[in-house]
C-alpha cells in the first residue's frame, strides 16, 4: 500500500468523526490483503489505540468484550498474518491502563506459533530458524508480557506464564537465545513472588470513580475510593500536618510488609509450578534458571519446591 493512499486513509477516517470498530476491522482486512508498510502500522495502531483505549468508558481500560472481539478479528484465517497485526497487540500493551488477561495470553500464542513455524515476520522480525528462541522473539515477548494485566503495572498472570512454560517445553532441546533463560525466570518467577506495587483500580472501580466525580461533591468518592484498604481521611490530614518522618517510616513499613508477603510461595503455587516443571522430564536451561531465581529471590517454599533447588543453574 502507497504511503499515500494511507494518508488519505487517515484523512478519511478521522474527517468522518472519532474512529470505531467498522474502521478498525476495514483495516485489519486490508492489512491482510494488501501490502504493509510502516505507515500503514502507524496508522491501524493508532486507530486501534483510540477505538480500543482512547474512546471507552473509562478510559484507559480495555473491555473484555473488545478484548475478545478484537482476538476474534484477528484469529480470523488462523491468526496473526502480518506485523501490523502485532504491532496493534503491542500498541494496546504499552497504552493501555488495563488489558484483558485473554488479550496478553493470545499476543504470548501468537508469538509460540512464530517461534514454532520459524514465520517471524508477523512479529516484526525475520524468518528463522523454526523451534528456536532468537533474541527478536525475547523481544517480541517483552513487548507484550509485562502489559498492566488487571490494573497491575509490570505483574505477569498465571495464562500467560503458562504459555511461556509452553515455549521453554517446546523449545527445550534448542539453542535459544542467551536471554531467554532470564527472561522465562523473571516473568514466571514475577507471578508467583512479584508484589503488585502500583496497581490501578480495575474497569468497574475506575467507572465507579467516573461516575462519582460527574456528580456534585463526587470529588471526596474518589479518594475515598484510591484510599480503599489504607488509613482514613481524618488519619491522612493528621499525619500531613504531623511528623514527615513518622510519615515516611509507615509508608516503609507499609511497602515492606507488601514485598514480605509477595515474596511466599504459597501451596497453590508450589503445586502448579512444580506440575510444569515435570511435564517434560528433564528440565530446561530457563526451569533451571527459573529455580535459580525462586531459591534466592522466594523467602520461603512448601519444601516440595525447594527440594528441586538441588536442579538450579
Amino acid at each position: 500500500m502507497a504511503a499515500l493512499d494511507v494518508r488519505e486513509l487517515r484523512r478519511q477516517i478521522y474527517g468522518e468523526g472519532d474512529p470505531n470498530r467498522a474502521d478498525l476491522e476495514r483495516l485489519i482486512g486490508l492489512g491482510r490483503h494488501e501490502a504493509r508498510d510502516a505507515e500503514f502500522a502507524e496508522l491501524i495502531a493508532d486507530i486501534a489505540t483510540d477505538v480500543l483505549v482512547r474512546d471507552t468508558a473509562p478510559p484507559g481500560y480495555i473491555a473484555n468484550e473488545d478484548a475478545d472481539w478484537l482476538i476474534g478479528a484477528l484469529s480470523e484465517g488462523g491468526g496473526l498474518v502480518c506485523s501490523a497485526e502485532f504491532g496493534i497487540l503491542k500498541a494496546l500493551a504499552s497504552r493501555a491502563i488495563c488489558v484483558p488477561s485473554q488479550l496478553t495470553t493470545f499476543a504470548v500464542r501468537e508469538i509460540e506459533k512464530a517461534v514454532l513455524t520459524g514465520r517471524r515476520d508477523v512479529t516484526g522480525g525475520v524468518d528463522h530458524e523454526p523451534g528456536v528462541v532468537s533474541s527478536e522473539d525475547v523481544a517480541a515477548l517483552r513487548s507484550v508480557v509485562f502489559a498492566a494485566t488487571l490494573g497491575h503495572p509490570l505483574h505477569v498472570d498465571r495464562a500467560t506464564a503458562e504459555a511461556l512454560f509452553d515455549i521453554a517445553h517446546a523449545t527445550a532441546t534448542a539453542d535459544n537465545a542467551p536471554e531467554f533463560p532470564d527472561f522465562f525466570a523473571q516473568s514466571v518467577g514475577n507471578y508467583l513472588i512479584g508484589a503488585d506495587l502500583v496497581a490501578a483500580p480495575d474497569r468497574e472501580e475506575a467507572m465507579q470513580v467516573e461516575s462519582e466525580l460527574a456528580r456534585p461533591g463526587g470529588f471526596g468518592a474518589f479518594f475515598a475510593l484510591m484510599l480503599a484498604g489504607k488509613p482514613d481521611l481524618s488519619e491522612i490530614e493528621e499525619t500531613v500536618s504531623g511528623d514527615q518522618e513518622t510519615d515516611d517510616r509507615a509508608l516503609n513499613v507499609a511497602l515492606a510488609s507488601r514485598l514480605d508477603a509477595a515474596s511466599h510461595v504459597d501451596a497453590d503455587e508450589a503445586k502448579w509450578v512444580i506440575a510444569h516443571l515435570s511435564r517434560g522430564g528433564q528440565l530446561t536451561a530457563a526451569e533451571r534458571r527459573l529455580l535459580a531465581f525462586l531459591r534466592n529471590e522466594a523467602t520461603s517454599a512448601p519444601p516440595e519446591l525447594t527440594q528441586l533447588y538441588a536442579q538450579a543453574a
